[in-house]
C-alpha cells in the first residue's frame, strides 16, 4: 500500500478542487482532501494498492488546472511556478494494515443536537431520542465534522426553535446532502437540493436514498444545473429558507438571485464564511434588504441567518 501526497494552493479554491478530486478518480484510487485553515493550502492524499503512475497524476492535474483557467477557477497564471512538478509528489509505502478500517475510524459517530451522524460503516444502536443520519465516511465535503456544517445544522434548530415552520425549502449548492436531509427531517417539508456538479448530486441522492427520505415535488429532489439560473429552482420558487454553504466570494455574488427566489419574510441560512469576511456578507445581504437574525461562530468559521424584511421595509 503507497501513500501519494500533494500540496495544492489555496488558490485554487473548493470548486476547483472538487474537480481535481473528481479528475483523480477515474484513476480508482482513494483520495481524501484536508486543509489546516479557511486560507491555508490543500493537502491531498491518495491511497493506492501499487506505486502510483507520478506521470500520469502530473498529466490529470495539468489537464484539470487547464480547464480552471477556461473560467471554473484561478489562472494558472496565479499559481506557483513549477508546483506540479515530480518533486513536490511524496510517495510513501505503508506498512500492511487495514487502511479501510483506518479510515472508519477516523469517522467516528458524533452528534449534532438532535441529529446522529455517522457512516455507513456503524453498526451500533441509533439513540431512541436522536435522529440519524448517515453519510457515508468517503464523502470528500459534508460530512457534517466542519464548523460550517455544523453551523448550519444549529442555525436550523436554532430557527426549529423559534418556532419556523418552512413549506418550501432550498439548498443550493447541496454537496453531500447532509443539510437537505436534515431539514427534510426536522419540517417533513418539500426540498430541493441543487448542485452544479454531477458527482454531488450523485451523493446526495445516493445519501437520501439510504436515509430513507422520499423522492418527489412533496418531498425531497436531487438536480444538477446552473443554480439559480436551473429550469426547476425557478419553478418551485419562492422558498421561505434557503441554505447555502459555499464559499464568501459565491455569497456575495449570488446575492441578487437569492433574494429574487426568497419568499416574503423567508430564512435565510449562508455559511462557508470565515469570521473575517461575515460583516461582508452581512452588508452585501442588508442591500437586498435581508437583516441578521442569528449568527454562529465554531472556529474560524461563521454561519448568518438572515431575514428577508422587504414586505415591512415598504411599510415603513
Amino acid at each position: 500500500m503507497f501513500n501519494t501526497c500533494i500540496t495544492l494552493p489555496a488558490a485554487i479554491g473548493e470548486h476547483g478542487i472538487r474537480k481535481i478530486v473528481d479528475a483523480f478518480g477515474a484513476l480508482e484510487i482513494q483520495c481524501s482532501v484536508s486543509r489546516q485553515s479557511g486560507d491555508a493550502d490543500w493537502d491531498m492524499q491518495f491511497l493506492s494498492e501499487d506505486r502510483p503512475d507520478i506521470r500520469a497524476l502530473q498529466t490529470i492535474l495539468h489537464e484539470t488546472l487547464e480547464t480552471l483557467q477556461e473560467g471554473l477557477g484561478p489562472s494558472l497564471s496565479d499559481l506557483p511556478p513549477n508546483f506540479s512538478e515530480e518533486a513536490r509528489w511524496q510517495v510513501h509505502e505503508l506498512e500492511d494494515i487495514d487502511w479501510l478500517a483506518h479510515s472508519y475510524r477516523q469517522f467516528p459517530p458524533f452528534s449534532v443536537g438532535p441529529f446522529f451522524i455517522h457512516g455507513s460503516h456503524y453498526d451500533g444502536a441509533i439513540p431512541q431520542s436522536q435522529m440519524a443520519l448517515q453519510i457515508d465516511a468517503a464523502t470528500a465535503f459534508g460530512s457534517g465534522e466542519h464548523g460550517t456544517t455544523r453551523g448550519c445544522l444549529e442555525a436550523l434548530l436554532d430557527l426549529k426553535g423559534r418556532g419556523a415552520c418552512p413549506w418550501n425549502v432550498l439548498d443550493m449548492g447541496t454537496g453531500s446532502g447532509i443539510l437537505a436531509l436534515a431539514a427534510w427531517k426536522l419540517w417533513k417539508t418539500p426540498v430541493l437540493a441543487v448542485d452544479d456538479d454531477p458527482e454531488a448530486v450523485r451523493m446526495a441522492a445516493h445519501h437520501q436514498s439510504i436515509n430513507g427520505v422520499p423522492d418527489g415535488a412533496m418531498q425531497m429532489s436531487c438536480v444538477c444545473g446552473d443554480g439559480f439560473a436551473e429550469e426547476l429552482t425557478q419553478a418551485r420558487k419562492p422558498y421561505d429558507l434557503i441554505i447555502a454553504n459555499i464559499l464568501a466570494v459565491t455569497l456575495r455574488e449570488m446575492a441578487p438571485a437569492l433574494k429574487a427566489v426568497s419568499d416574503e419574510n423567508g430564512y435565510v441560512v449562508l455559511s462557508g464564511i470565515l469570521n473575517t469576511q461575515a460583516q461582508s456578507v452581512i452588508e452585501c445581504y442588508a442591500l437586498q434588504d435581508m437583516v441578521l437574525k442569528n449568527r454562529i461562530e465554531i472556529g474560524e468559521w461563521s454561519t448568518l441567518t438572515l431575514q428577508n424584511t422587504t414586505v415591512q421595509h415598504h411599510k415603513i
